[in-house]
């Protein structure tokens, strides 16, 4: 799977346990001196090891200049194993981890997790590469439902995410929806529980809010959409991306009502003085 945020090139692909799954995420760092970019990709490695969930991970910089500072975590539902932190991670170098999360429940079915690795510019300024891939126990059958279309407007301040959820079967359903931003952008409402109808095809909205997202970038957003049946979690995962662009400024009423009453004013008096010129 690949993840960039900023200019993507390759497409996604869902990740399976026991396979590799890629995952790249690339934030321009960039001034009105020099122009250079930190590319972070993750190639992860998935399994189900003494009732936990295991994910080898190899981290490497692509870019052109070093990120530092560097942290990879892994994450599934509300539990979370941190890596090793290294201090830089030049350009064309790698690391490997290991990350484990003990003691989760894993039964049979398809089962999202999260990868993470938080860095820094030379500037100390904060980012993201984030990956979400599933992890397949046993031998189930394909989700009877997907994620049609992610709309997402660009976004200044903050924006409406709409999922197009569609039921792919004949029967009534609970699902869970589940919406993942890197950090620098927050899904306020990122969990929601839905109740689908035989076929039906619902839109879902969330809220994303913009809280160290630089404009000019672009940011992945992850969706999964889970349900259980006759003992089996199912689950499908799809992405959309969302664009950063400059706060919009607004202009204050006042200052309006201000402007209109100067401009008022000038036109008296220049009435006034035809007038009296007249």
């Amino acid at each position: 799977m690949t993840t960039r945020t900023t200019l993507p090139r390759r497409p996604f692909r869902e990740g399976r346990g026991g396979t590799r799954a890629a995952a790249l995420a690339l934030c321009l760092v960039a001034s009105a001196a020099r122009a250079g970019n930190i590319s972070i990709t993750m190639t992860t490695t998935a399994e189900v090891r003494d009732g936990g969930l295991s994910v080898h991970l190899t981290v490497s910089n692509t870019g052109d200049e070093a990120a530092s500072s560097v942290v990879p975590i892994l994450r599934f539902d509300d539990h979370e194993a941190r890596g090793t932190r290294q201090e830089t991670l030049a350009p064309n170098q790698s690391f490997d981890d290991t990350l484990t999360v003990p003691q989760v429940a894993l039964g049979p079915g398809r089962w999202p997790f999260r990868v993470a690795v938080d860095y820094t510019d030379q500037n100390q300024y904060p980012f993201q590469a984030l990956h979400v891939a599933i992890i397949t126990v046993g031998n189930p059958s394909p989700a009877k439902v997907t994620v049609q279309e992610i709309r997402i407007p660009p976004l200044s301040s903050s924006t409406v995410a709409h999922v197009q959820v569609k039921s792919l079967a004949g029967v009534a359903r609970k699902a869970t929806v589940n919406v993942f931003a890197p950090e620098g952008l927050e899904a306020t409402d990122g969990r929601a529980e839905i109740d689908l109808a035989p076929w039906e095809e619902k839109d879902v909205p969330t809220h994303l809010v913009n809280r160290t997202a630089l404009a000019g970038s672009r940011y992945p957003i992850f969706v999964s959409v889970e349900y259980d049946d006759e003992g089996t979690h199912h689950a499908v995962i799809s992405h959309g991306l969302v664009e950063v662009g400059a706060p919009h400024r607004e202009v204050s009423s006042t200052l309006l009502v201000a402007v209109g009453v100067l401009i008022a004013t000038w036109l008296v008096f220049l009435g006034w003085r035809w007038v009296r010129a007249g």
